[in-house]
């Protein structure tokens, strides 16, 4: 009878690979198959050899014989012809090919009727009684863990498994199948050439290579300048006669018509929201170059309004196909190679249309056979903490590959699992076994490690895309929250997909065909500050210089409706192509919103990002801050904290943020050696004073982008909300070496 046990436990071992599989766990599926199919071997032989004996015939023997014969040669076949044996048995993961053919058209699992011809055919030969005895033991355990794979497993793994399953039977093969079967065997079989990435229904995806995908989407990395720029002047040169003929060239272009580059780019003034806000707020489509198929807008955070922006449909495809580009590239580790597959996940940790990254969400669902989680339709009803949670649920069940959303977003995701503040219920596992492996997995790992349980315990993401100005500062964090860098991507509402990093994480490359850029230096900006009738010069991508800032200034191309748009977005040029990847494109990065600097003394100008970076790199541990401008008879830097943990020393906070700032940025390091100056002024604010600020607003009706008062230059009313959320602020205020010594001694 212990042989039995060891066959049943062969059996349980087996179907656990199923488990290992969707875990993603790598190079323990061929072991756990070993493992298990070397048991019930083992069983079989032992069995066979057992006494006591039936005392069956010896003729009966002769039967047996073909049976044994029969079972293992069919068996062998049912597993090993018709399935990819190293993507099935060997590598990590779970298979993504349905097999309709062959044995499988004569049934869901043909491997269960030939163990049982099998081991009906052993007990003839081996005269066994227990062997008979096991039979039957093996048939059932057998039959009841396939359709546990049949119900739990199996509609997982593969796409159209719940069709499969209404047209083939499960276990026993029926005349129809059997034809089936046979016919299929008969036909002969076309050699088709796997291809690693998305199955699309574009051509391209159905019988293109890697490297036809690649070029598709990616292709614009191959570029050199001056074929980028002829791109550019191309698609220009089209949107300005579609400008010339519409009604909005009226209104925003006072009725002069350029006819080439250099004169549209000398005679139309530079716009702003402004100038669109009475056509766009009431969706006027008869006025645009080309009729939008849907409207984007934003949270209306950085001004008085919502900005409504038109999509025509070149623009909406051409986005498409860039954000195709962009998980193409969060999952490469060099030139032509990624990791996207048919049905890969992806988080929803998005803002449903009409907001940018939800409307994308939706093209992306059209363009690529991708799953997201929740799917869209429920996503796009629920709250963001409630899609958040549903997300992880689902994703905790089947698993996920990519995720994508602001990298604060991402960051609190992470923390929330960290924190344990999503729900993990333990009751249901029992019902789930491939939730119960992953969290077992997950929390071995956290052990072992000696820390708490991180998403990157649970899931091996082939990609994750990040968006914001804060990811180059948060990068590090939700690598080690999520296992891997994020790949950031520089884009707003206004002009789409505009630049993104490459498999180096480095600097970002320019998208050349959704937008014409123009540049406008730092010198030419300070200009508008002193006279704001001034229109400031433009320089092109080609006329860049590294290491210098400039204002981004775009115009829609493809039939879209901005011209000579001011993104209020300075940029930074690192260098004038990657030397290390051969990328002949001019790489920049978000530097800060041209109307949040801080200048102070005319020495720094300090913007949102390095301020935030000190902030980091001091190690306070914070929940959120914001900060201005002060001071009457020597500017300030205020910044208003709010921790998580007040019994920490104000000064100190003050010190470390104060040390950071130096180390970031040497022109305020120069205010203390030159001017004897320690500009910084720091006000605590009480726990619960951001989360209340957040309260008000939504109870106010604000949208999302405004739940939460701006890093940098609060207005007023926003600072007194703040402040008046508490009876007596904390602050520390010094304007000199000898004042700062004088308040850490106090």
């Amino acid at each position: 009878m212990v042989n039995i046990l060891f066959g049943c436990l062969g059996f349980i071992i087996t179907h656990l690979f199923d488990v290992i599989a969707l875990s993603g766990i790598k190079k323990v599926k061929p072991v756990i198959w070993l493992i298990g199919n070397g048991l019930i071997a083992y069983a079989l032989v032992q069995l066979c050899l057992s006494v006591p004996k039936l005392g069956l015939p010896d003729w009966l023997a002769w039967i047996g014989w073909p049976l044994v014969l029969f079972g293992i040669f069919f068996q062998v076949a049912a597993i090993t012809t018709d399935l990819p044996v190293k993507k099935t048995y060997v590598e990590s993961g779970a298979g993504d090919q349905l097999i309709k053919t062959g044995f499988f058209a004569m049934a869901r699992h043909p491997g269960v009727i030939f163990f049982i011809i099998l081991t009906v055919g052993l007990t003839l030969v081996s005269d066994s009684l227990l062997m008979l005895i096991a039979v039957p033991v093996f048939g059932a355990l057998d039959i009841i863990l396939v359709l546990i794979q049949d119900k739990y497993f199996f509609p997982k793994m593969f796409a159209g498994y719940n069709e499969y399953r209404k047209e083939t039977p499960s276990i026993f093969p029926t005349i129809t199948s059997i034809r089936a079967c046979i016919k299929t065997i008969n036909k002969p079989k076309r050699r088709i050439k796997e291809v690693n990435p998305v199955i699309n229904t574009n051509s391209i995806f159905l019988q293109g290579t890697n490297t036809e995908i690649w070029q598709r989407y990616c292709g614009f990395l191959d570029l050199k300048l001056a074929d980028f720029m002829n791109i550019q002047k191309r698609l220009l040169q089209e949107q300005i006669e579609l400008l010339n003929r519409c009604e909005l060239n009226k209104h925003i272009m006072k009725g002069v018509k350029p006819r080439t580059i250099e004169e549209f780019r000398d005679n139309i003034p530079l716009t702003t929201y402004n100038d669109y806000n009475a056509f766009f707020s009431k969706r006027r489509k008869g006025i645009l170059p080309e009729k939008p198929i849907t409207w984007m807008h934003t949270s209306g955070r950085s001004g008085e309004f919502t900005k409504w922006i038109p999509v025509s449909e070149r623009r909406y495809k051409a986005m498409g196909d860039y954000i195709i580009a962009v998980i193409l590239l969060s999952t490469s580790r060099k030139r032509g190679d990624f990791k996207v597959k048919k049905n890969d996940r992806i988080l929803y940790a998005l803002a449903p249309p009409p907001f940018m990254t939800g409307t994308w969400a939706r093209r992306l669902e059209e363009a690529m056979p991708v799953s997201f989680i929740p799917p869209l339709d429920d996503a796009e009803r629920l709250s963001f903490t409630d899609r958040t949670q549903e997300g992880i649920r689902v994703a905790m069940d089947d698993g996920m590959e990519i995720i994508g959303g602001m990298s604060s977003v991402l960051l609190a995701i992470g923390q929330n699992l960290k924190d344990k503040k999503t729900k993990v219920e333990l009751l249901p596992l029992v019902k789930k076994p491939n939730k119960l492996g992953r969290l077992l997995k997950g929390y071995l790992k956290s052990k072992l490690a000696r820390r708490s349980l991180l998403p990157k315990d649970l899931w091996t993401l082939n990609g994750i895309m990040a968006g914001g100005a804060d990811t180059a500062i948060y990068r590090e964090r939700i690598k080690e929250m999520w296992g891997k860098l994020p790949l950031d991507l520089y884009a707003f509402t206004e002009g789409g997909p505009i630049a993104v990093q490459t498999w180096g994480y480095n600097g970002m490359t320019f998208f050349p065909s959704l937008n014409f850029y123009e540049f406008i230096p730092e010198s030419e900006i300070e200009k508008t500050k002193d006279n704001p009738f001034y229109n400031p010069k433009t320089v092109l991508l080609n006329e860049v210089l590294p290491n210098h800032n400039y204002e981004l200034v775009i115009t829609n191309l493809l039939g879209g409706a901005l011209v000579r748009y001011r993104t209020k977005d300075i940029v930074r040029i690192t260098a004038l192509r990657d030397e290390k990847y051969d990328i002949d494109i001019p790489q920049m990065e978000f530097h800060s919103r041209a109307d949040n600097i801080i200048d102070i003394a005319g020495f720094t100008r300090l913007t949102e990002k390095t301020i935030w970076q000190a902030i980091e790199n001091s190690g306070v541990d914070y929940k959120d801050w914001t900060a201005s401008k002060g001071g009457k008879e020597q500017p300030v830097l205020h910044i208003y904290l709010e921790l998580n943990n007040n019994s920490r020393d104000i000064c100190e906070v003050t010190e470390s943020i104060h040390q950071k700032l130096s180390e970031l940025d040497t022109d305020y390091a120069n205010l203390e050696d030159l001017l004897n100056m320690k500009p910084l002024r720091v006000t605590v604010l009480p726990n619960g004073t951001f989360k209340n600020y957040s309260a008000i607003q939504q109870a106010s009706g604000a949208v999302l982008g405004r739940l939460k008062p701006p890093h940098l230059n609060p207005s007023e009313q926003v600072l007194m909300s703040l402040i008046n959320n508490q009876a007596e602020p904390v602050i520390l205020s010094v304007s000199s070496k000898e004042e700062y010594k004088q308040a850490v001694k106090q």
